[in-house]
């Protein structure tokens, strides 16, 4: 495929809300993909904007209205048919109203850990997984009928600066790529059982001073949000809202990880960290997104942090 020739006849958009572990998905009743599964979404009017079509769109087939969507990503498809379109990626944290049942469309809110990549278009099993970890993407795909023929992808890694920080102070890691992983038990199904070292778990939590934090701690831990505050000498503790864990931190919800001080050159986030992370040599994070993850040793990720120029806090849970 020359994609340096090809131009779209149509434009149109997806848009995901997530929010709460679950991703808003449709079963798409007309139209191209009519029976998959897919995220709601259609072509561009004239004198919209991708955005405006995303939210028109999401509103028409499901009843209700996004709010503050963020671009993702573009998808570009060519058809043996001839037909060329091209997708612009929308994600967002929340919606007004109830999604129902249109004439277009059947609702299906779904965990991020059982999204039905088998009933959905071939190339979703290849970016979305991506961008719910937090890569940028942009993809190029060439389909006959639905049967996918060729694809190409090419992902803006939010690590890359991270990796080349770890490198440039002379820190050995070990990088094990798998599914995107949202919750303990899930990340346990996807490591090798002999894995050497301790596994984190992280909370992005914020007080009524506007305090914020970022709390690693060994993954079978259970926190106790009144217990953290009095440790932590601050007033009632919350959990920040993934748009401020994304402005702060850098990060999407379910990749949250102690490298993510990386991402706060002005120190907004105090790190707190479980004072039992000291007893292990290693330790696992994921590096900035949840498909991938980080052994690190535990006095390199102190150097790491210290370069940041952030002082832990240490837990005794």
């Amino acid at each position: 495929m020359d994609w340096s020739q090809w131009t779209p006849q149509d434009i149109a958009t997806l848009l995901f809300v997530i929010r709460s572990g679950e991703i808003l998905l449709i079963r798409k009743k007309r139209g191209l993909g009519a029976g998959k599964v897919n995220g709601p979404g259609g072509r561009m009017d004239p004198g919209e904007t991708p955005v405006e079509t995303a939210v028109r769109e999401v509103r028409e087939e499901l009843g209700v209205t996004p709010l503050e969507p963020r671009k993702t990503g573009e998808l570009r498809f060519a058809f043996a048919d001839g037909y060329a379109l091209m997708c612009h990626v929308f994600a967002s944290d929340r919606c007004e109203g109830e999604a129902i049942e249109t004439d277009e469309a059947v609702p299906l809110w779904t965990p991020l850990d059982a999204i039905p990549y088998g009933e959905m278009w071939q190339d979703d099993a290849l970016w979305l997984p991506k961008m719910l970890s937090g890569y940028g993407f942009d993809g190029r795909f060439v389909f006959d009928q639905d049967v996918m023929r060729s694809s190409d992808l090419t992902l803006r890694d939010p690590a890359e600066s991270l990796f080349a920080s770890l490198k440039s102070l002379g820190i050995v890691t070990h990088t094990r790529a798998h599914e995107p992983v949202f919750t303990v038990a899930q990340s346990q199904r996807n490591r090798p059982a002999d894995e050497p070292g301790v596994h984190v778990k992280n909370l992005f939590v914020r007080d009524r001073r506007e305090q914020q934090f970022l709390v690693t701690v060994r993954e079978d831990r259970a926190v106790n949000l009144a217990q953290l505050a009095e440790q932590l000498g601050a007033s009632k503790l919350s959990f920040g809202s993934p748009d401020r864990l994304r402005r702060v931190l850098g990060v999407e919800p379910g990749s949250v990880t102690p490298f993510a001080v990386h991402c706060d050159p002005e120190r907004k986030v105090t790190l707190a960290l479980d004072s039992a992370l000291r007893e292990s040599e290693w330790v696992h994070c994921h590096p900035l997104t949840n498909d991938r993850s980080t052994a690190i040793r535990m006095d390199d990720l102190l150097t790491f942090v210290a370069h940041t120029g952030h002082e832990p806090r240490w837990l005794t849970l």
